[in-house]
């Protein structure tokens, strides 16, 4: 009796033990749930899985293979190790569907063997007959299949240990537990990074869409408003062009009466030449602009004097400058700088900035033309104290067709061309032009920049004054430079 009583007490003892491992076995499960489940991130939750059940089980390492889609489509085979080093596997290849390795990667059953060494399986696989030379020590091997709700194979934990009879059904139980909570967390990844994927595709395709969108609304903007500005400027053109020839017709009728004297008849010649010459300008103009468009407009170019150029630009203009009481002066009077250029083409530039600067400078104004020179270059600089370029024109002031009042009633004349030409031939001269202004009524500055021949650098370097003339004009490097420069007679 007493006896029976210590077996009762035994087994009683035995139930406790077991419903204890089974709560604390229970317990475990829904803690490694809980923190699989709010695991979203496919890695991170594969190497948390891993080292839970690696940790759980005494195992020396464990692994998880599993099979994940790429970016292409590809399905990959990749894993977790945990109680190793990746490098262990990676001169090894990953596991096949041998008679060992095939009951867990087709998701039959598990298989768990005290000593791998004893089974009949072991060394079956060529060519290493066995355990690979320098592979991790098995002798306890546990292999658990995770399969989705939907029975497709997610992948296989396994684990091994040096030591054999490591794996207990304890073990292989709690594994088990964690394969179907991880099949679980594994589909909700992959739910979430697919939605994720989705979301980001979705808005990817919306942002390429608005940007579609904005390209259209820019390019349909760009489009009305290269029409407007075409629509200006050929009404523009034709104003331009039949004031002159409108002139010109009064002019000659006016001659073709006999009652016209002397002095009518010179007035009339001298209007119908002006206005052919502006009607000449007006046509040159669209033509050297048709030339750059084709990109036909050549130049002819030589070594010059730019100082000769300048003083004859001045010679032209200012006659137009004297009749609105304009001072026109140059500053400093440099006696020459030699540059390499189209002299025709270099006094279209000037003559271009500095008609600009007396058209829309008042009477009793000033217009200043200022020649500098630092190493390797030259400055044209025209200075006016005219009508100025507000701040919203100044970054179009150098566009085709651009004015800043483009209306047929505006009190000055012109194309809106002359400041296109003159930047594109500064640029292919090799140099730059930009415009400043402080603003409407506050001036307008123009500078040219150019660059020196080697011979003209030669000269600055040895003969510039402080106020920026040459000096030393009878060295022999200053005749080399200036020797071929054709100069005014």
């Amino acid at each position: 009796m007493v006896l029976d009583a210590y077996f009762s007490d035994s087994r009683k003892r035995r139930a406790e033990r077991e419903l204890r491992e089974e709560i604390r076995i229970n317990e475990t499960l829904q803690r490694i749930g809980t923190t699989l489940a709010a695991e979203l991130d496919l890695d991170k939750l594969v190497q948390k899985l891993t080292d839970e059940a690696t940790a759980l089980t005494d195992a020396q390492f464990g692994a998880f293979f599993y099979t994940d889609r790429s970016d292409a489509g590809e399905n990959l085979t990749l894993y977790t190790l945990s109680g190793a080093a990746r490098e262990t596997f990676e001169r090894f290849p990953l596991p096949h569907r041998t008679s060992l390795f095939g009951p867990t990667l087709r998701g039959e059953h598990v298989v768990r063997l005290d000593d791998v060494y004893a089974d009949p399986r072991y060394g079956k696989r060529p060519p290493y007959q066995g355990m690979p030379e320098n592979h991790l020590p098995i002798r306890s091997y546990l292999a658990v299949p995770v399969v989705s709700r939907c029975g497709r194979v997610l992948g296989a934990l396994l684990f091994g240990h040096a030591e054999p009879g490591v794996f207990t059904e304890r073990d292989e139980r709690i594994v088990v537990g964690i394969a179907g909570q991880a099949a679980t967390a594994i589909d909700n990844a992959r739910l979430y990074k697919t939605s994720q994927d989705a979301r980001r595709q979705a808005e990817e395709a919306h942002r390429q869409a608005e940007e579609a969108r904005a390209q259209a609304e820019e390019a349909r903007r760009q489009a009305e408003e290269a029409s407007r500005l075409r629509d200006e400027f050929l009404s523009l053109v034709s104003h331009e062009l039949r004031t002159p020839i409108t002139a010109i017709l009064g002019w000659a009728q006016v001659l073709a009466t006999r009652e016209s004297d002397a002095d009518t008849r010179a007035r009339a010649l001298g209007a119908i030449d002006r206005n052919v010459r502006a009607q000449m300008r007006i046509i040159d103009d669209l033509l050297d602009v048709s030339r750059i468009i084709t990109g036909k407009l050549g130049l002819a170019q030589r070594l010059m004097d730019l100082c000769d150029v300048v003083r004859e630009v001045l010679d032209v203009v200012r006659p137009a400058a004297r009749a609105k009481g304009i001072e026109l002066r140059i500053m400093p009077a440099t006696p020459s700088i030699p540059v390499f250029g189209d002299p025709d083409r270099l006094r279209q530039v000037l003559w271009n900035l500095l008609a600009n600067a007396i058209k829309f400078t008042p009477r009793g104004g000033r217009v200043e033309v200022e020649i500098t020179r630092d190493e390797g270059l030259v400055h044209m600089i025209v200075r006016d104290t005219g009508k100025g370029i507000s701040a919203s024109f100044l970054p179009y002031v150098f566009d085709r067709f651009r004015q800043a009042d483009s209306s047929a009633s505006r009190p000055q004349g012109g194309l809106g061309l002359g400041l296109a030409i003159v930047r594109h031939l500064v640029e292919m001269h090799g140099g730059t032009v930009k415009a400043e202004s402080a603003g409407s009524d506050h001036g307008a500055t123009f500078t040219v920049t150019l660059p020196l021949p080697s011979e003209a650098r030669e000269v600055c370097r040895d003969g510039e004054s402080k106020t920026g003339d040459y000096r030393g004009e009878g060295s022999p490097r200053y005749a080399a430079a200036v020797e071929h420069v054709p100069r005014r007679t």
